[in-house]
């Protein structure tokens, strides 16, 4: 994962704690803590899950994405 970047794919199943084996999480976080693109990406991957939850939760599905 040296040059490639994270894929979606990968970014949710590390937001949802789906990425538990050690030689996969840690080539993972190095990546995050220097590729930009990445980290704003897992920040957009982030929102998106929690609003997914939140309207799961509320039984509201018309939330603003």
């Amino acid at each position: 994962m040296s040059t490639n970047h994270i894929s979606d794919h990968d970014l949710e199943r590390y937001y949802l704690g789906m990425v538990t084996r050690e030689e996969e999480l840690a080539p993972l976080e190095e990546h995050l803590l220097w590729c930009h693109s990445c980290v704003e990406r897992a920040e957009e991957t982030e929102e998106y899950v929690d609003l997914i939850r939140l309207a799961i939760v509320v039984g509201d599905f018309d939330l603003e994405l």
